[in-house]
């Protein structure tokens, strides 16, 4: 990256670093939301069973049981991925940092 002033430098890494966040800030809604509901979708779901009279059954609960460790796989798995967008996040800011500093050694060491 080319910059001419140090604050030209600071304003880009900002903005880098404003939409990592945003990146992390709506997968973790999207998370929640999907969360929220895959639980209503499931009340629903046994709530129709009982009115039914299948809830009982255990075919069907073993069958509900397996949606919904279904679920919390895909929950762990967007997890780690957040998790790793954060890991990146982290890096990113080191990397700043570290442009930072070269951009201010070189600027001093032209004067």
């Amino acid at each position: 990256m080319n910059h001419t002033s140090l604050g030209d430098l600071e304003d880009a890494q900002d903005q880098e670093s404003r939409h990592a966040r945003q990146r992390i800030e709506l997968a973790e809604e999207y998370i929640a939301y999907y969360r929220s509901r895959i639980h209503q979708v499931q009340e629903s779901f046994y709530s129709l069973s009982a009115h039914n009279g299948v809830a009982e059954d255990p075919h069907f609960r073993e069958e509900l049981q397996r949606v919904t460790a279904r679920v919390d796989e895909n929950v762990g798995r967007v997890g780690r991925k957040v998790a790793e967008l954060e890991e990146d996040r982290e890096a990113m800011t080191r990397r700043h940092s570290e442009e930072r500093e070269k951009y201010i050694a070189e600027q001093r060491k032209d004067q």
